[in-house]
């Protein structure tokens, strides 16, 4: 409670009480009843107005993270190509069930999530400027990679690019290998691992679907897989949209880095 107004109020109430009253009271007087009023009219407004600001910076802050859940949920729902209608669905269920968006808000939301989903900044330009945000509110943190396995979550399966995208978030988030497993395990009903240092080549295994114990003949095997089945000369028996081609020829890249990556890496170990 602000007590400046009670203070000025008083004294000034105290040489009020003295002058008018004339008695020694009227200085004690003359302090309750100014200490009331200052109070009253100076000290309730500015309470009212510091609680005023509290709360617009409280909705500015509620705000921020509701654009940044949309925004990396858009692009959590295209890693692994074109967005589905589970996913759509499941937007609708974090609006109207988890966020209670009026339609105003509702409308902003969609507006987020079709320009995030459009944009050509990567997964991990609006990550990093989210953490940035709200890297010292842990709660919140984890609460972003839970929407996210969530999105991954809704189409049934983990398809290796979303996993991907997922440990992506976990490197950018400073959340730990024991952390990310905790959260997998309740979308994808697994047992969670024994906790393991941050490995950088984890999400190039995502990549290719493949494990980092495993040889690199059966990894070998899974890229061919894989660079087959983007290849852009054969993705869409060759009449492949404008659109469908730029995303098969991204996958494609990924795919021959993620490789070569793990190929490098194996090799200086070797």
């Amino acid at each position: 409670m602000k007590l400046q107004g009670k203070v000025i109020g008083g004294v000034i109430g105290m040489i009020l009480g003295r002058i008018l009253l004339k008695l020694p009271i009227g200085v004690l007087v003359g302090f309750i009843a100014g200490s009331v009023l200052g109070h009253y009219f100076f000290d309730q407004f500015r309470e009212a107005e510091a609680e005023d600001s509290e709360n617009k910076e409280y909705r500015r802050r509620q705000g921020q993270y509701l654009y940044f859940v949309f925004a990396l949920c858009a692009k959590m729902a295209k890693a692994d190509g074109a967005v589905n209608r589970q996913e759509i669905n499941h937007m609708e269920v974090l609006m109207r069930t988890q966020f209670r968006l009026n339609d105003r808000d509702r409308n902003y939301a969609i507006k987020i999530w079709k320009e995030a989903k459009e944009s050509e900044h990567a997964f991990e330009v609006y990550a990093a400027k989210f953490y940035q945000e709200f890297g010292r509110e842990r709660y919140q943190v984890m609460n972003m990679i839970d929407y996210l396995f969530s999105m991954a979550a809704c189409d049934g399966g983990l398809h290796p690019l979303e996993e991907q995208t997922l440990l992506k978030a976990a490197g950018i988030f400073h959340i730990s290998r024991m952390q990310y497993e905790r959260v997998k395990a309740r979308y994808y009903h697994v047992p969670p691992s024994r906790q393991q240092s941050w490995n950088a080549l984890d999400p190039y295994y995502a990549i290719l679907g493949a494990e980092s114990h495993e040889s690199m003949d059966a990894i070998k095997k899974k890229f061919r897989a894989l660079a087959l089945k983007w290849h852009p000369d054969t993705v869409g028996g060759g009449n492949a949209s404008p659109e469908v081609l730029r995303h098969a020829k991204e996958k494609f890249q990924k795919i021959n880095e993620a490789y070569e990556k793990i190929s490098e890496a194996r090799k200086i170990r070797s």
